[in-house]
Parts: C-alpha cells; sequence; structure tokens
C-alpha cells in the first residue's frame, strides 16, 4: 500500500519512535487490538524524548520537562492531569521487539507521576500499519 509520508522532519532522536508516514487515530482507535499491561518503569525511557510541542513549534520538549516545570509548560501539564488512565495507551511492538507508543504519551506521564505502577496497552503489530495509513 502507498502511503503518506509523516508531514514533519522527524529529529533523529525521535526516528526509532515516530513511525515514517502519516497515520490516522481514528483508525487506529477502531481497530479491535489485544491489550497487555506493561510496566510504566520499562516505558519511561519514552517521557525523556522531544515528543511535545512548545510556542507552535513539534519535538521541542519532553514530558519530563513538562512534570519538572509545570507553570512554565501548563497546557501540556493540564493535558497530563487530565488524563484518563483507565483508558489503555496504544503502542506498535516494532519487527526488533521494541515497544513504542503511538498514542498515550500523557496517560504514562500521569501514571509516572501518581506512582501507578503498571499501565493497560493496546498493541498494534507493525503488520498492522496499512490499517492506519493515510493515502496520498
Amino acid at each position: 500500500m502507498n502511503r503518506k509520508p509523516f508531514p514533519l522532519p522527524i529529529p533523529p532522536i525521535l526516528r526509532p519512535y515516530i513511525l515514517d508516514f502519516h497515520w490516522d487515530l481514528e483508525r487506529l482507535h477502531a481497530l479491535e487490538l489485544p491489550t497487555t499491561e506493561f510496566v510504566v518503569a520499562e516505558l519511561a525511557h519514552h517521557l525523556d524524548l522531544p515528543f511535545w510541542a512548545y510556542n507552535g513549534r513539534p519535538f521541542q520538549v519532553t514530558p519530563h520537562e513538562v512534570a519538572a516545570n509545570p507553570n512554565r509548560y501548563h497546557a501540556q501539564f493540564a493535558r497530563t492531569l487530565a488524563a484518563d488512565l483507565n483508558h489503555p495507551i496504544d503502542a506498535v511492538r516494532r519487527e526488533d521487539g521494541r515497544i513504542t507508543i503511538l498514542d498515550g504519551i500523557h496517560r504514562l506521564l500521569k501514571a509516572e507521576l501518581v506512582t501507578q505502577p503498571l499501565l493497560s496497552a493496546r498493541l498494534l503489530n507493525s503488520t498492522q500499519f496499512d490499517d492506519i495509513a493515510v493515502r496520498p
């Protein structure tokens, strides 16, 4: 299947985490996916990566920076506090076995902040990428 490329330049540090094609969140949420539990600490390395925008510029701030300075990053911190930990995150198991989060970084940060040890995750397999891909 022909996939539309990711719409922004991906910083080198994020290339192992962000899919290189444009995908649709609604399509992802519509999939029936197996759910499993992960230890929050095993996914916490995601929180040191600059996934989030700041001042209208993407890929500027890490979730841990937001947690360390909630007044400066008020909007992201508010989204974190509002995150529903009853809703599983969405992640993909890469061909090399790594787990990368597609949707749910705010939930992961909230789980860490409230010291919740486990987090539910819906797991997408890389063979299902065409199910979420945006076509050009």
